[in-house]
This record gives structure tokens, C-alpha cells and sequence, in this order.
């Protein structure tokens, strides 16, 4: 990414309420989208994997998605929660990013510092 390009960079740690896409930046950087997937844990009626899913489909429709980079925190390693609410996010967290994965051009896993491309499309 080019550094004269504009990026509208929103941390979901802070507010995990999706914004509002607009098309002016160049770029739209979604950070630690694993919490706006527990929000919708929350407040949604409807399964948060299902949510996301039409939330691609939107993007896609509207020409945001070719725009948009999702970084979202790997929750589903280590020890399974006792607490259902939390297997539940860490389930929905993952089929979210399956979602994500499957739509995406590129993705990238970093673990420790150390990037492995998953997928890249040309």
C-alpha cells in the first residue's frame, strides 16, 4: 500500500460498532474484529457467522470490499472456555473468518511477528 494513499483506520477495541464506509479513502483498515463478532453475540438474534456473512455480501455489492483490510485476533487456540458465551465466541469467531477467508483476495497469518500467506489471488 502506498504511503500518499488514504486509510481510514477503525479500532474495533475501542468501538466495537462497525462505521459508517465511505468511499473516499483509498483504504479501510477494520482492527480487532473478533470483538465486533462478540458485540453481535450480544445483540444479535441471528447467528454472528450469518450476520458477517451478508455483511461480505453487502460490501462486495457496494464496491467496499476491494477496499477493506480485516485484522482480527486468532481466539480459537489454547484451552476451550468453561464459560458457554466464550466457546461460543471463539466458535463464531471462526466460522466468521472462514467467511472472510473465502471472499478475501489475500490473507495473511501472523504469529509472532511472522507473516504465512494463506491465499493469494492475482
Amino acid at each position: 500500500m502506498p504511503v500518499s494513499e488514504s486509510v481510514k483506520w477503525h479500532c474495533l477495541y475501542e468501538d466495537p460498532v462497525l462505521p459508517a464506509l465511505e468511499f473516499e479513502e483509498s483504504y479501510i483498515v477494520l482492527e480487532g474484529f473478533e470483538h465486533y463478532v462478540k458485540e453481535l453475540i450480544h445483540s444479535e438474534l441471528e447467528s454472528p457467522h450469518l450476520v458477517v456473512k451478508k455483511l461480505i455480501q453487502k460490501w462486495r455489492d457496494s464496491g467496499v470490499w476491494e477496499k477493506l483490510i480485516v485484522i482480527g485476533t486468532e481466539v480459537g487456540k489454547g484451552i476451550v472456555p468453561l464459560d458457554p458465551t466464550e466457546r461460543q465466541w471463539r466458535d463464531e469467531c471462526g466460522y466468521a473468518y472462514q467467511h472472510l477467508a473465502a471472499y478475501a483476495r489475500k490473507v495473511d497469518h501472523i504469529w509472532y511477528g511472522i507473516a504465512n500467506r494463506l491465499k493469494e489471488e492475482i
